[in-house]
């Protein structure tokens, strides 16, 4: 994993930028129909910024609560070949008389393919006014030594100029309402299309489930550029450049792609419409490669990659998304080893994303590994999650799975469980610096059923141990015989006491039945946040055979005459000087997952 930073580090140490100065801008009451202008994108593996001619059709009056919008139609010998707009165009600058109005935003799918929507160039500009409150927690960060260099040059009116890397695959579709008797375009929520690599679709499946608005498709599968970072020493970024913003980097990867706006020395719009409306946010901005356009009869799209960190993006608005070249964002490296491959990413630090992501990544690896989509078989799972939330610095658990179908979709659980718990920490913000999960793999059955259980003396004291004789059988494997240890407690009744034995997992029946099945819950707001993870930490494990008194069904008498004798002999014991404590359960871990419940009746003689 430290290498893996250490290479990160370097990149972005020894990486310049050149950004453009802000050009002229024409405010959206000066943009009249019938206009013409130009639109500069990107959309081929050659680099190189092509035009297309805009005319203006309309101006969409805005409200409070909606933003105005500017109608227009594409055409000219790059749309012709393209067969229209193309996703990926997203945030393509359109300029008339050299003055920059704003960026295409929107396509009409499955209507006509030439017309588009413009987000007016104000409202974009209002991105760099929102406050910037990320990158002041001392998580792992990436830094750059030398100040970014600019370029002052304006470059707008050139057809074409060569770039080192290119753009993607993000636009939002659009349709037509009906508010107030006016005939308003807005933009379909959370149509555009995240792009990922590494992802199974299991583990897409989970994303989409828990991060719905990636609107992941199942199609969309963008192999990641160079991720051994590269070392980019001229970065030239202009209005045109394609760019990518991520969430996740590395081994997998998480995020979309589209194109610049404008740049004013190092700051940065794009898209001209949301990635995933997070507000002030801390996300990669990267470089973004351009595969190839792909024309289609309801829309296309260019079909690109991310590249190469180059920035960080820090807000995410309506208008589009804002960023700066040249600032790496605070990062969670995550280290995940599937026997002996490893696998590592960056988490671009955000509480709502690290649980459900580090999960995902944790599912994915194990996927990817076994080159199947649901692996039958047991997996033993440990994590440590380097963090300040506890004192030792670092918060580590470990436990055994199995599932007929796929292992990987319950072996992820307490992994998302306490880096949830974490992120919802509610006295203060706890630092994550690192994630680091070791997952050992079985295609066998490692389960195990309790067949007999029967204590090895007939008669035993309250307080005595005593030692138990159990049998287990393997799935499909011979039985064993093994010894357990347990403590009778001091305060036990004469006569037959009754133990449950089961496994870590389970819940015995008549347990059930008295109160429902309990989960262990971390998020249980009467418990203190140090007692939550000592619920977790603490929590018995799947392959762990647990031993403890049976609970009995009693009448409402029954009960209160049991309250007072254990009362009564408590008392009776401080007096001799003895401690009376409550029952422990015996705990003895196992190579197998206990699958079901037995008892054993122990006989107890008089204290």
């Amino acid at each position: 994993m430290f290498k893996f930073i250490f290479a990160l580090v370097l990149f972005v140490q020894f990486c310049i930028s050149t950004a453009f100065a802000m050009p002229p801008i024409m405010p959206l009451n000066e943009v009249q129909k019938g206009m013409s202008g130009v639109a500069y994108t990107s959309i081929d593996p050659s680099g190189a910024i092509q035009t297309f001619n805009v005319k203006i059709v309309g101006t969409l009056p805005n409200s409070k609560a909606v933003q105005p919008l500017i109608l227009a139609e594409a055409s000219g010998d790059l749309i012709n070949r393209t067969g229209g707009i193309l996703q990926g165009m997203s945030g393509s600058p359109v300029y008339i008389n050299g003055k920059l109005i704003g960026a295409l935003s929107a396509g009409f799918k499955e209507m006509s393919p030439y017309s588009f929507l413009i987000t007016p160039i104000e409202n974009m500009l209002d991105i760099w006014k929102n406050p910037d409150s990320f990158n002041v927690n001392p998580y792992v960060q990436f830094e750059k030594n030398e100040e970014v260099k600019t370029d002052d040059t304006e470059d707008n009116d050139e057809d074409t100029e060569e770039f080192s890397d290119e753009e993607i695959i993000l636009t939002d579709d659009v349709e037509t309402t009906t508010e107030n008797d006016e005939e308003v375009l807005t933009d379909d929520e959370n149509k555009f299309g995240g792009i990922y690599s590494g992802f199974n679709s299991s583990s897409l499946k989970f994303l989409k489930t828990s991060l719905p608005e990636f609107n992941l498709k199942d199609y969309q599968i963008a192999a990641v550029g160079n991720t051994d970072t590269n070392l980019k020493y001229d970065v030239k970024i202009s209005g045109g450049s394609p760019v990518g913003v991520a969430v996740v980097y590395g081994d997998f990867v998480l995020g979309a792609t589209g194109t610049v706006t404008v740049t004013d020395n190092n700051k940065l719009l794009a898209f001209g419409h949301k990635f995933l409306h997070g507000g002030n946010v801390n996300f990669f901005m990267t470089e973004a490669n351009v595969v190839g356009a792909v024309p289609g009869i309801t829309g296309g799209a260019k079909i690109a990659s991310i590249g190469s960190i180059i920035g960080r993006i820090n807000q995410d608005r309506e208008a589009g998304i804002g960023g700066v070249i040249g600032q790496f964002p605070s990062v969670v490296p995550i280290s995940v080893t599937v026997n002996d491959e490893n696998y590592n990413a960056l988490i671009a630090y955000n509480e709502s994303l690290i649980p459900k992501l580090g999960a995902a990544i944790a599912y994915s690896a194990i996927g990817k590994h076994l080159d199947t989509e649901g692996a039958d078989g047991t997996a033993k799972v440990s994590f440590e999650i380097k963090t300040n939330a506890v004192d030792s610095g670092t918060l580590s658990r470990e436990n055994m799975y199995y599932n007929v179908a796929d292992v990987g979709q319950i072996a992820i659980g307490e992994l998302l469980q306490a880096l949830s718990l974490v992120c919802d920490n509610t006295i203060t913000e706890s630092d994550i610096l690192g994630i680091d999960v070791k997952i050992n793999f079985d295609p066998l059955r490692n389960t195990a059923s309790l067949v007999k259980a029967e204590p090895l003396k007939k008669l035993v004291k309250p307080g005595e141990e005593v030692k138990l004789k159990v049998t287990l059988q393997p799935y499909r494997r011979k039985e064993f015989v093994m010894e357990v240890p347990y403590k009778i407690p001091i305060t036990a009744k004469e006569g037959a006491f009754i133990l449950d034995l089961h496994g870590g997992g389970l819940v015995p029946v008549i347990q059930a039945q008295q109160a429902g099945v309990v989960v262990p819950s971390t998020k249980s707001p009467q418990q203190a946040y140090n007692d939550k993870i000592k619920q977790l930490l603490t929590a018995n494990k799947n392959n762990e055979l647990i031993i403890k008194p049976a609970a009995v069904l009693k009448t409402e008498k029954e009960l209160k005459a049991e309250i007072n004798r254990v009362k009564k002999l408590s008392a009776r014991l401080q007096k001799l000087g003895i401690k009376p404590s409550a029952a422990t359960p015996g705990k003895i871990s196992t190579d197998y997952i206990i699958d079901n419940v037995i008892q054993c009746t122990v006989n107890v003689d008089k204290l």
